[in-house]
């Protein structure tokens, strides 16, 4: 990397494409999670994969994600790999050039299990080959979102330090998410609430076209983005050592709560949505239901100016302070409102839940970038944003497997369950029973869950605007101290 490169970013400043090929490279990680939010209404709903083998598999996919996003991530810090090409050090771009493909394939595998099992709940050696097809499915796809995405999520926090810089690329990445959050509440609208052998055959092409235009925004940032080779240690830093050092940071224990929390938040919604528009907002007509998702949408983009007005005003830990008390007062009012079965009252609850609910997307890779900063500053005087990405989900990765394994278990417990190849899900103890599962899990959970989270949040968080203020001056120096014994490394 050129030196006028590094000086531009070192000092705040991140060249426009650079910036650009970041944010691009948002979309294929949010679409793909968009589309694994409706799995459980594939499998449970249209597979006939009964509860007991989904929830088995989810507690095996919650082990293995304990165990492999520390073990990968410690592997991404510690690499060095020599760009001959560009002329530089690297160890978070291989992994996300040369994974891209991969990752891409391993997506679209989730949703291609044989057709010929569908429906089969009664025959034993069909139901079991189906949990292995959701189970190995999702290990592959969640081993490559590691390598994947945990690079991605890495490389912010050296592009800059600057925080409003951080902000303005992560505000890019808004631009290019907003189409892949908005495609994950359409897609279960258009295709999976009433589901049919024709529109799942739609689903299913929709899954291998995002899945090819997923490979190019990785590419792309691959070829735009550079690293900053001077961060990168020299010696490797052993797995437990690396872990001890992350938990004595204050700031990332907090962090590792409140990935917990935003991970359990998101996918309890994304995974109920499509079975709450099928069982609390089944019966409005086609007109009614455009205009119930017209506040909504509107909120969900006023809120973006919102938050960022919040965080550039107070600070980050208020901004992120203001959308869960939004988030928290959105889930029970949705969930009452539910109750009443006024879809009018329902839509001003999601309202309120989407003045917070692009908060997470916003404020979370700034914030985690400030507790990355943190560590170098105080604990180990090294970047270890790799680390930081691969153990920063201890919590979060479970919590996963808790979100997809929830719905489906209530819903059998209230009688909502798989009847036949011809019905699909059928209300066993009326519609009443079948309604209120789904409200819980889309709607009281996530709203006790926020609650939770901000007890934690506001009591705990150490990073507030003067630490930071204090944290980025003399992090800047660092790394000004730090390039210079670099440059004069290699001059040598």
């Amino acid at each position: 990397m050129s030196d006028s490169a590094t000086e531009k970013t070192d000092l705040g400043s991140v060249p426009m494409k650079e910036k650009l090929a970041y944010s691009f490279a948002q979309m294929p990680g949010t679409f793909y999670g968009g589309v694994m939010g409706v799995i459980q209404s594939f499998y449970f709903a249209w597979m006939g994969l009964s509860t007991i083998w989904i929830t088995i598999a989810l507690i095996v996919y919650a082990v293995w994600n304990v165990v492999n996003d520390p073990i990968f991530g410690n592997i991404i810090g510690n690499t060095r790999y020599y760009n001959k090409k560009r002329g530089e050090v690297q160890r978070y771009i291989p992994y996300i050039k040369f994974g891209a493909p991969i990752f891409s394939l391993c997506f679209a595998l989730v949703f291609f299990p044989p057709d010929a099992w569908r429906g089969q709940t009664s025959n034993l050696t069909i139901q079991v080959w189906l949990f292995i097809w959701y189970l190995v499915s999702q290990i592959a796809y969640d081993t490559l979102f590691t390598f994947v995405l945990c690079a991605h999520v890495a490389l912010l926090p050296q592009m800059t330090l600057n925080q409003r810089e951080r902000e303005k690329i992560q505000l890019m990445s808004i631009a290019f998410m907003l189409p892949a959050i908005l495609f994950g509440f359409i897609v279960p609208v258009i295709y999976l609430a009433n589901p049919s052998t024709t529109t799942i055959a739609q689903f299913q092409m929709l899954v291998v076209i995002v899945a090819i235009f997923g490979i190019f925004p990785y590419l792309i940032l691959s070829k735009y983005v550079h690293e900053h080779s001077e961060h990168i240690p020299d010696n490797k830093t052993p797995l437990l050592k690396s872990i001890k050092l992350a938990f004595k940071n204050p700031s990332f224990r907090v962090y590792v709560l409140y990935d917990g929390v935003s991970v359990l938040l998101l996918n309890l919604v994304m995974v109920s949505l499509p079975f709450y528009l099928t069982w609390v907002l089944g019966p409005m007509d086609g007109f009614n239901m455009l205009l119930f998702w017209i506040g909504p949408i509107i909120c969900l983009i006023i809120s973006i100016p919102i938050i960022l007005r919040i965080a550039a005003k107070f600070s980050t830990k208020a901004s992120i302070t203001y959308y869960l008390v939004v988030l928290s007062v959105g889930g029970f009012f949705s969930f009452f409102a539910g109750l009443s079965g006024n879809w009018v009252l329902v839509s001003i609850g999601f309202s309120i839940i989407m003045l917070g609910f692009a908060g997470d997307f916003i404020q979370h890779n700034p914030m985690r970038a400030d507790t990355i900063d943190y560590d170098y500053w105080k604990i180990s005087g090294e970047r270890r944003e790799g680390l930081y990405s691969g153990v920063g989900p201890l919590l979060s990765k479970p919590m996963i497997s808790v979100a997809l394994a929830l719905p489906p278990a209530l819903m059998t417990a209230f009688g909502l369950i798989y009847v036949d190849i011809e019905g699909g899900l059928s209300a066993t103890q009326g519609l009443a029973a079948a309604s209120l599962s789904v409200n819980l899990s889309m709607t009281l959970l996530p709203g006790i869950v926020c609650l939770i989270g901000l007890i934690i949040w506001v009591k705990f968080y150490p990073l507030t605007g003067k630490v930071v203020e204090t944290m980025k001056k003399e992090v800047s120096i660092l790394h000004e101290q730090r390039r210079k014994e670099y440059e004069e490394k290699h001059r040598k």
